[in-house]
């Protein structure tokens, strides 16, 4: 990797907190789908897990990743944590 030009690592954090802050927008942003989510499962008697669907946003997130230069594996591992945590929310509120 190249060195940024005149940067400070000041200036990198700064940036690196501002992304945080969009990332944790988004995140809130599916949760209130989530939520959504469990009205109509709720509704449909459908239940949390669907483990079909689970390996689709799996496997969809890893050709993003590929797609945006990111580690495969990192995004793998994230998102499984994520969708479970959102599992298990869904499983406590239904």
């Amino acid at each position: 990797m190249s060195k940024p030009p005149n940067l400070t690592m000041g200036e990198i954090r700064k940036e690196i907190d501002r992304i945080d802050e969009s990332l944790i927008k988004m995140l809130a942003e599916r949760q209130r789908w989530v939520e959504k989510a469990v009205v109509v499962k709720k509704r449909d008697g459908l239940p949390a897990r669907d483990d079909a669907r689970v390996r689709q946003v799996i496997d969809h997130v890893r050709v993003l990743a590929r797609g945006h230069h990111v580690d495969p594996a990192l995004v793998e591992t994230m998102w499984t944590e994520m969708v479970e945590w959102f599992i298990a929310y869904e499983e406590r509120s239904m």
